[in-house]
């Protein structure tokens, strides 16, 4: 469990009352007597420290691959709205000399925030640089809920994302993977905020800006000149000089990290080495099997990232579980006892949302791709009861994202998806081309530059260099060696006739779900029926659903007995034994065991080995019931792991989501065969 998850979305929010307007407008902290940016020009100021400083415009004119900052202190954004503002002028100048394909660079900011501002707030602080207006409105758009740990917003059209974290920046810092190619150390100054400039930021800094490759080393920039600052930086192994500083300042600090500088390093791998995601490929080429919800979302971020994606499935796209008519677009949250449960999806459900208006436009009552009615999750136990009271004491959200209702708990912003639509929409992207085919076999070929080879029931064959497997439980059949604790769940839908349906505003869930009408009828279900295979409707399952009416009032039990089935669905989700999907490298598994095998004396004796992870092969699958949440943000995980970016989520979810997690833990378990060691 991360020291993030933690922290109550109270904790996070108090802090905004600690704030005060200058008669010029300029928002200063009370809390440490400091404004947020320069008095005299803090747009010049960002530009002059930061960017002249980290000499950014210089290293995007030919970088390739993505560019990652990681800042201390969002403030107001204007660091991240001024860098924002000049990666666009830099790309605009390599778009006239290079093709897209030619260029690649993509910039991935990471900012952490203990004490964040409200959107009203930034609205109003941001006022003051009218030439950022455009800028500043893209990013209150997305601006999330002031809830603690990770939250992940994108601008893929114009390549740049945005990981916000609210938390401690000590904290933060123990959360992220890496890489970092520029350091931003804004943040109150050392004398007025000794929290934050201690040793222990300096050995994280440390700790993230080892890269293993040349050329692409981490730089730094801060306004201060601090003395402690310096002998920091210095001791973390940077090289640092005392520019002039801006507006009369005297000095500032600026270096490039040098491992020869600092004490002796370990290596670069973190103590659980399966963190380390491969290094990226040559190839910009990428195929994805599998046209569901998870392979759909894949395709489409490695599209926006400047893949050429080829998306393969033998019945077509979104025609087994993600082609049913309607499904529920919000979480059920687990309480304490699952706090990274938790994490990921509250992450995953902001990000969900902001995928489906991207893609299907807002969710207005005549949109037929979704619709954004609200859902309502009742309290329909008191055990259910209990487990929503535990986790809104415990999380504390903004009414704005769940409002606690006598009946259960309201989430405003979400409501239903037709995911054949979602699917449809989704690949829709020049990047991606869609071929229907049935893959039989992926064999390796012991090649370098296209490690794979994909066998089709017509007879053709091709080679790949990376390969996505997406195909929820099927993947076991497909890849035989491949350790995938997965099993399927058959879930059958029932229609009913709308005729004379009790008005319904919102989805409904409890044991099932039913959204409201469209076509005349309504969507109710899905049944849960472990290691069956029948892909027949049965009357049975019909009635099991029925009977799951009476949970959402005597009314709707009512309508069990008089209105029609008129039809129903069978499909199958994929789960895994902790019901957190799986995204990322594939183990080697037996030459992984073995090098692993002290897990199984000692779990806490990591073996600082570099883990044989099998190359240009992932998986996205296991989601369950909950794909249409869970999917966009296990895509952005994904091409974080193919193309190298810092990972968007913290390093305690990446760690429970890679596939590998459950070799881990059947080896440290000794559940592992014995043979696999040999």
């Amino acid at each position: 469990m991360s020291e993030i998850s933690n922290a109550s979305e109270a904790s996070v929010n108090t802090a905004n009352l600690a704030l005060k307007w200058s008669e010029a407008g300029l928002p200063v902290s009370t809390q440490f007597n400091d404004p947020y940016f320069s008095l005299k020009n803090g747009l010049a100021e960002t530009d002059y420290v930061f960017i002249q400083h980290n000499q950014l415009r210089e290293r995007w004119a030919t970088w390739q691959g993505p560019f990652c900052v990681i800042e201390t202190g969002f403030g107001t954004g204007l660091n991240f709205l001024a860098t924002w503002r000049a990666f666009q002028q830099s790309n605009r100048q390599r778009s006239q000399q290079e093709s897209a394909e030619e260029n690649d660079l993509w910039l991935h900011f990471t900012s952490i925030e203990k004490y964040p501002l409200s959107k009203e707030q930034l609205t109003q602080a941001l006022a003051l640089w009218p030439e950022l207006a455009d800028l500043t409105q893209t990013l209150l758009e997305q601006y999330p809920h002031l809830t603690a740990g990770f939250h992940h917003l994108r601008w893929p059209e114009q390549r740049i994302s945005l990981t916000l974290i609210f938390a401690d920046v000590h904290d933060a810092l123990k959360e992220l993977t890496g890489p970092v190619h520029a350091w931003y150390l804004d943040g109150f100054s050392p004398a007025k905020n000794p929290e934050m400039w201690t040793d222990e930021l300096y050995q994280q800094m440390r700790h993230l800006s080892r890269n293993p490759h040349p050329g692409k080393e981490a730089s730094v920039a801060t306004f201060t000149a601090a003395s402690q600052v310096r002998r920091g930086l210095q001791g973390a192994g940077f090289k640092v000089h005392n520019p002039e500083g801006f507006g009369g300042k005297r000095h500032m600090l600026a270096g490039v990290y040098h491992a020869q500088c600092g004490p002796e390093q370990p290596p670069y791998f973190q103590q659980e080495p399966w963190l380390i995601a491969p290094n990226p490929r040559g190839s910009r080429e990428v195929t994805v099997i599998g046209a569901g919800l998870a392979g759909c979302h894949s395709a489409r971020s490695l599209a926006e990232a400047g893949f050429k994606v080829t998306l393969i499935d033998a019945l077509g796209i979104a025609q087994c579980a993600s082609g049913n008519p309607q499904g529920g677009l919000y979480v059920k949250l687990a309480a304490d006892d699952k706090a990274t449960h938790t994490d990921f999806y509250l992450e995953a459900y902001e990000l969900a949302l902001c995928s489906v208006k991207a893609q299907l436009g807002d969710g207005d009552e005549q949109n037929l791709g979704w619709q954004s009615c609200g859902v309502m999750q009742l309290a329909s136990s008191e055990k259910e009861a209990a487990r929503q009271a535990q986790f809104i004491a415990i999380r504390q959200p903004p009414s704005a994202l769940i409002e606690v209702r006598d009946s259960g708990l309201f989430y405003p912003q979400a409501g239903w998806v037709a995911p054949a639509r979602l699917c449809e929409a989704l690949v829709q992207h020049p990047n991606i081309r869609f071929e229907q085919a049935e893959l039989t076999s992926l064999n390796p070929t012991g090649r370098d530059d296209a490690p794979w080879q994909l066998c089709f029931a017509s007879g053709e064959q091709r080679s790949a260099s990376t390969v996505v497997i997406a195909t929820a439980w099927q993947a076991k059949e497909l890849l035989t060696d491949a350790y995938l604790p997965v099993k399927n769940i058959r879930g059958q839908l029932t229609y009913l006739d709308a005729t004379s349906a009790p008005a319904m505003p919102h989805v409904l869930c409890a044991n099932s779900y039913m959204a409201p009408p469209i076509a005349g009828q309504l969507c109710l279900g899905a049944t849960y029926n472990l290691n069956d295979s029948n892909t027949e409707l049965r009357d049975s399952d019909h009635q099991t659903n029925l009977d799951h009416l009476k949970e959402f009032g005597d009314e709707w039990q009512l309508m069990a007995t008089h209105n029609k089935i008129v039809g129903g669905r069978v499909g199958f989700r994929c789960t895994t034994p902790d019901y957190l999907p799986m995204v990322g490298p594939l183990a080697d598994t037996r030459p992984f065991a073995k090098a692993f095998k002290q897990l199984s004396k000692n779990s806490k004796q990591i073996p600082q080995v570099e883990a044989p992870l099998i190359p240009g092969l992932f998986v996205n699958i296991g989601h369950g019931s909950r794909g249409l949440v869970s999917a966009p943000l296990c895509a952005e995980i994904l091409t974080d792991l193919i193309t190298g970016r810092s990972s968007c989520v913290s390093r305690t979810i990446l760690e429970a989501v890679l596939p590998v997690r459950f070799l881990v833990r059947d080896i440290a378990r000794r559940k592992v065969p014995n043979d696999h060691y040999d």
